[in-house]
């Protein structure tokens, strides 16, 4: 083998361990949603003990405004993002989309499943009082899934945080304070860590 050639390999071979180890660009959803999540926890909370007068009939109109919210500026987020960017195709991108996609369809599918249940009763369903576990359940599993295939340690320390906030969580089921360690939970665990990643993100051009 020439010493051309050997350059050669050197070179690619370092191209193929920089893309391995990109960074994660997903940090802007993470602060989005998790950022907004945590402000929905504080004002169930704060619906919940009926604070300034507030009725549970707002929680409807709350939790909705949320949803329409979030998935508007995870729509925008998603046009205004360059695909150009350095390391959107490295397999720790991929992990980090693929699985949080699957965490979205699978909170989708429960809270489907929950609204439905309550329309037919005619009461809200016993499955909300077991959303703050099952939410933070799935938010450790992608967290620390991404976090472990991608090297990145923020996520990783987030993940394991998560998972045990699903303990502390189903602890406190059934009392109004569960919505308070969902809100802090989901701000150290998915909105800080998203603030981090999006910090580490390269530049649009090299």
């Amino acid at each position: 083998m020439t010493p051309s050639m050997t350059s050669d390999l050197a070179y690619l071979k370092d191209l193929a361990e920089a893309g391995q180890n990109a960074p994660l660009l997903g940090g802007r959803f993470l602060a989005w949603w998790g950022g907004l999540a945590s402000v929905a926890y504080v004002g169930h909370y704060l619906i919940a003990i009926g604070f300034a007068g507030l009725q549970p009939a707002a929680l409807a109109y709350m939790w909705s405004g949320f949803m329409l919210l979030g998935f508007a500026g995870q729509f925008l987020m998603a046009r205004a993002f360059p695909a150009s960017k350095p390391g959107a195709a490295s397999l720790g991108n991929k992990v980090s989309s693929t699985i949080w996609m699957g965490g979205g369809m699978v909170l989708f599918s429960f809270f489907a499943g929950v609204v439905l249940k309550s329309v037919i009763a005619g009461q809200a369903s016993i499955g909300f009082i077991w959303s703050v576990p099952i939410v933070l359940a799935v938010y450790g599993l992608c967290q620390l899934t991404a976090g472990l295939l991608s090297n990145t340690r923020p996520l990783v320390l987030a993940g394991w945080g998560a998972i045990i906030g699903v303990g502390i969580a189903a602890a406190f089921t059934g009392s109004n304070t569960i919505w308070l360690i969902g809100a802090v939970t989901v701000a150290l665990t998915v909105f800080l860590p998203g603030l981090i990643l999006m910090r580490g993100e390269p530049a649009e051009t090299v």
